[in-house]
């Protein structure tokens, strides 16, 4: 990755645009070619966004929480994590003090109708 003076002395540039010392993009340097689908991404996006309508969007919802309402798990997990926001998982860090706080819990019942 770096190229050396061959004589222990500092690193010279690298021949891709970066420091040879830190890696890092010299100034004046365009980095790289970007994301090489970021084009067709974009024209599938502009599809399908032109092709759902608001009601068409309303439908779909409705029927995500209907299917989550009748016990769906992966339709119901679908539903919160949209609303809520996926749950965050955290970790403790050595040393950090455990606030005696209560946790917030979020308890979902479902009406399997048996």
């Amino acid at each position: 990755m770096t190229t050396g003076d061959g004589q222990g002395g500092p690193l010279a540039p690298l021949g891709d645009g970066r420091d040879g010392t830190t890696g890092r993009f010299l100034p004046g340097w365009r980095g790289g070619p970007g994301n090489p689908h970021a084009r067709r991404v974009a024209e599938l996006r502009e599809a399908l966004l032109g092709a759902v309508t608001p009601d068409d969007l309303a439908a779909i919802v409705h029927a995500l929480v209907a299917r989550a309402k009748s016990g769906d798990v992966a339709a119901a997990r679908e539903v919160l994590d949209r609303c809520l926001g996926r749950p965050v998982v955290l970790g403790l860090v050595a040393g950090a003090v455990v606030d005696d706080a209560e946790p917030t819990v979020i308890v979902v019942e479902f009406d399997r109708g048996g």
